[in-house]
């Protein structure tokens, strides 16, 4: 009580200061403008399935209030986007168990030629692939491996059994579209949107 007391009387002084010397009042304000969480998705894809997964990585990370997402093609990419980006999630394809070679060049390329700071950005990956065991999770680890070289935190999707409570995470989301699995299912593109909410999520904690 007494040190609400106090700032009262402290405020009425100043007050009564400004309007004896005339100096503009002082404005008080309690709102602050809070700079935006900015999760950068860039994706390689010919046939548009790991477009689709890139898409519901965006929706993922748009869950998450005061996120900025922007979806681009590798080849699209620049130098600003990678250093405005709080937040950076990878996909491709898989091609004979690895990254398509386009991916990993302009990949190098942001580290050789670009000179871009990672350090302490927040990584995530996907892959999609023709078969069951296409290479999907080796392609994923090398684009974390990729992260983690560069000093990036890195992180994937959580998911929880609903009937026993137990969650668990993985390294990626995948996709199979093959003939056995044509297509990106609704699963599929549920872990999609998990790994872009869980690296939206954690972005905002580290900014």
């Amino acid at each position: 009580m007494k040190n609400k007391c106090f700032y009262h009387c402290r405020w009425l002084l100043v007050l009564l200061v400004c309007q004896l010397t005339h100096v503009a009042i002082p404005e008080v304000t309690t709102t602050s403008v809070e700079s935006p969480v900015r999760i950068l998705v860039v994706y390689y894809s010919r046939t548009g399935h790991t477009e689709r997964m890139a898409s519901g990585v965006v929706q993922g990370a748009e869950s998450v209030p005061n996120v900025v997402t922007m979806l681009k093609k590798v080849t699209e990419v620049t130098i600003e986007d990678l250093n405005a980006a709080d937040g950076i999630i990878l996909g491709c394809p898989t091609y004979f168990a690895n990254m398509p070679g386009d991916m990993k060049t302009l990949m190098d390329d942001w580290n050789w030629k670009m000179k871009v700071d990672f350090t302490d950005k927040v990584g995530g990956a996907f892959a999609t692939a023709g078969g069951q065991v296409g290479g999907q999770g080796h392609v994923v680890t090398s684009l974390l491996l990729f992260m983690l070289n560069n000093r990036m935190v890195v992180a994937g999707p959580l998911y929880q059994n609903e009937q026993t409570g137990s969650i668990w995470g993985e390294p990626g989301a995948a996709a199979i579209t093959g003939p056995l699995d044509p297509g990106v299912s609704t699963q599929e593109l549920d872990g999609a949107r998990k790994l872009g909410r869980r690296i939206a999520l954690l972005a905002a904690k580290m900014k």
